[in-house]
């Protein structure tokens, strides 16, 4: 069917692609009876433009109006070489001599094992269209044990052991516990600024702090907290003794934590009915998340900042805790 130039003009004001406006608006004209030139000339395009569109149109209808998938330049490499390329940059990530694989890095090796020589910006491109992103890393001790850290996600059979066999699993509240250290040994964060400029900020390097016992039960946003001076066995009890009158009567509080020495005292659960404890494998803090806790505490609020006195930090530790939890789907999260 043969549109109208009115249904061209029509059509030019659906589309968001502007090269497809301009298509749309060649062929209303020519349907109006303008000549080529005349299009070409109206519409500030060339007239070659204007025989293929009409052409185009004419041939396969509306489709032929469309872009056409574009391949682009050729990439310099081929499949082979790609693939040892990524072998090369994913085998970086774990070397152990230390250090980090750089666009220089990669350029030099491309022109080393594959002679050919690429800008750094087209390093970059290519990286990207490989899948790979400049991105964080996350840390992990040297004497980790992988396989166990894999099981331990999966730690539904070590909680049924742990816990009465009258209780079901729906009965269980799963809480994260952790320690942390704050005080005037304070540390610096990324800020928005200007570009160009380079902000300072405070960090000060003094020697009064105090820790903070935290735990959070990510299923009910629940949470506890206890400030202390010092660690061990009494404030690790008096801290599980908060998570046990928080758990409701008839559930069973089971709390992870590490494997940090007061965490194994004789009696630590002492007297307490409703709390059992499971730890995590060795040298495996990134499997509790309230390490993304402090995280937050430290990015948001005690960054950046100086702290007058040992009052001072339990005023801001304290201020922060409380913001952290203000929001329950942030501590669900």
């Amino acid at each position: 069917m043969i549109l109208q130039p009115s249904d061209f003009i029509k059509l030019s004001k659906q589309t968001k692609d502007p090269r497809k406006k301009v298509r749309m608006l060649a062929l209303a004209h020519f349907f109006e009876g303008k000549s080529r030139y005349q299009i070409a000339e109206y519409l500030k395009v060339s007239r070659t433009s204007v025989n293929k569109w009409v052409k185009d149109y004419l041939d396969y209808g509306l489709e032929g109006l469309e872009d056409l998938p574009r391949s682009g330049r050729p990439c310099k490499l081929d499949g082979a070489q790609l693939k040892q390329l990524k072998a090369y940059v994913l085998d970086s990530i774990n070397r152990t001599e230390g250090g980090r694989l750089t666009l220089e890095d990669i350029q030099q090796y491309i022109s080393e094992s594959f002679h050919i020589e690429y800008e750094l910006s087209a390093v970059h491109r290519l990286l990207k269209r490989q899948n790979f992103s400049w991105i964080s890393s996350r840390s992990i001790h040297p004497k980790a044990d992988q396989a166990r850290q894999e099981a331990f996600k999966k730690f539904e059979l070590e909680t049924i052991l742990h816990t009465p066999g009258h209780l079901l699993p729906e009965r269980i509240d799963v809480w994260f516990q952790d320690e942390a250290r704050f005080g005037q040994q304070t540390s610096t964060t990324k800020v928005w600024a200007e570009k160009g400029s380079r902000p300072r900020v405070v960090k000060q390097q003094q020697f009064e702090y105090t820790y903070l016992f935290g735990a959070v039960c990510p299923t009910t946003g629940e949470t506890e907290a206890l400030i202390s001076p010092l660690v061990n066995k009494e404030v690790m009890y008096s801290h599980l003794e908060q998570i046990s009158q928080r758990t409701q009567p008839g559930r069973m509080a089971v709390v992870i934590m590490d494997r940090a020495a007061w965490h194994f005292k004789d009696g630590l659960v002492e007297g307490l009915e409703n709390v059992v404890i499971i730890r995590l494998p060795p040298y495996s803090p990134e499997l509790n998340p309230m390490e993304q806790v402090w995280s937050w505490l430290r990015q948001h609020k005690l960054s950046n900042r100086t702290f007058a006195n040992y009052d001072d930090i339990l005023d801001q530790v304290s201020e922060a805790w409380n913001a952290f939890i203000s929001c329950a789907d942030r501590v669900k999260s």
